[in-house]
């Protein structure tokens, strides 16, 4: 089982988890019983009265063990940790303080072996130091530079989706990491519909599955979107989410002991006011090999984030450091940018978020200032604020997670 000191560090600066996930701290260490998200170590770090149980915080008659040995340790009235001899261990259980980071980032290509962009793009994944990245805007070409760029990262061989049909171009998605990983599925729309003939998601969604420890998975599936503001593209956008939580249903029915998470770029600002429209007929315009599957039917509401969160899923919110920024897409040290990446967390009794942020090369000081906005340790020293504009357009998204025993 691998065990991050990134979370202590976390916990030690008081970082929370936040946004939809739900915020947890009331002050460093502290741990609000019944928070969705609400994490605690198997020190027993919680509130006054309260014991820490299967990495949750619960007063002691909520404890099948009263004196709180179920979580390893003994605790008296105030939830003090008793660390005599007559302490109780128990086995650690599969994904039991198992954590990873992950990042979504749309890379804008990869650019050649060497170049400007290329070595811009490894210098910000160095600097973020992920267990698993997946990526979008992967090119067709671009299979040797990435094999090249995990190399250099000491990354194990990318995982790569099947080549896009004609409506998605030369584009599709990637992950790649230091986490033992495998394909579970390079999604297409013949593959989640019932009718043979449906050909109406443009980028494969890249489904992987990753050991973050002895026993523990968690499954990842990479998505992006259709781009574009036009009824057309709005359309075929809201088919691929259809689609999307087709592929959710299938990845849980396959792997229904992992932690879930759904990430990329949606192509979509949550507070677009188109958000919640009606589409009741096709589009004019589309390609003509577009062929929309006969399981679909229209009228549909045009909504992708609606369609995550009925598969049970919570959007991670996460700011530029140290800033209300949230914008993900042309957002660096001078314009807020639009908010287009994502990342959908699984229920909280599966997988815990410690902390998430938009990382922006121009922001980072290596400094938490508090009190606004995000922040999360990384590895070596901040680079020049140059290197993220060469390496993207967009902006990557990180979230430090913990899987919750209930996974495996």
């Amino acid at each position: 089982m691998r065990f991050r000191s990134r979370f202590a560090l976390l916990l030690a600066s008081g970082v929370a988890a936040g946004g939809a996930i739900g915020s947890c701290a009331q002050e460093t260490g502290s741990c609000i019983p019944g928070t969705p998200g609400c994490i605690c170590t198997m020190a027993g770090n919680c509130d006054p009265g309260l014991v820490c149980v299967d990495n949750r915080c619960v007063s002691p008659d909520e404890d099948p063990v009263a004196d709180g040995s179920s979580s390893g340790f003994r605790t008296d009235d105030t939830g003090d940790v008793d660390t005599s001899s007559s302490t109780t261990f128990v086995e650690a259980t599969p994904c039991e303080g198992a954590s990873l980071r992950l990042v979504a980032y749309n890379v804008q290509g990869l650019g050649s072996i060497g170049s400007e962009g290329w070595d811009a793009l490894g210098s910000t994944l160095r600097r973020i130091d992920a267990d698993l990245v997946c990526i979008e805007e992967f090119e067709d070409g671009d299979t040797e530079a990435l094999r090249a760029l995990a190399e250099a990262l000491g990354y194990g061989e990318p995982i790569q989706a099947a080549e896009s049909p004609g409506i998605g171009g030369e584009l599709r998605n990637a992950c790649l990491g230091r986490l033992p990983a495998t394909r579970i599925e390079s999604f297409t729309a013949t593959d989640l519909s019932s009718d043979p003939d449906a050909n109406d998601v443009g980028r494969d969604f890249l489904a992987v599955r990753a050991e973050a420890g002895p026993g523990c998975h968690v499954s990842v599936l990479a998505i992006h979107a259709k781009s574009g503001l036009e009824p057309i593209d709005l359309f075929r956008r809201q088919v691929e989410f259809e689609r999307l939580g087709q592929a959710i249903a299938r990845v849980r029915a396959e792997h229904p002991d992992d932690a879930l998470v759904v990430m990329g770029d949606f192509n979509e600002n949550i507070d677009d006011p188109v958000v919640g429209t009606t589409i009741d007929a096709l589009p004019t315009g589309l390609p003509p090999s577009y062929q929309l599957g006969d399981d679909i039917v229209l009228p549909l509401h045009y909504d992708p984030f609606a369609k995550l969160q009925s598969s049970d899923l919570a959007m991670v919110d996460a700011t530029h450091e140290d800033s209300e920024v949230r914008g993900t897409w042309s957002a660096f040290d001078d314009w807020e940018g639009v908010r287009l990446d994502y990342v959908f967390l699984d229920t909280p009794d599966r997988i815990a978020l410690a902390g998430a942020l938009v990382y922006n090369t121009c922001l980072d000081d290596g400094t938490d200032a508090p009190p606004t906005g995000s922040w999360l340790p990384m590895a070596g020293e901040p680079v020049p604020c140059w290197v993220g504009p060469a390496a993207s357009d967009h902006l990557p998204l990180v979230v430090d997670l913990q899987l919750l025993p209930h996974a495996g």
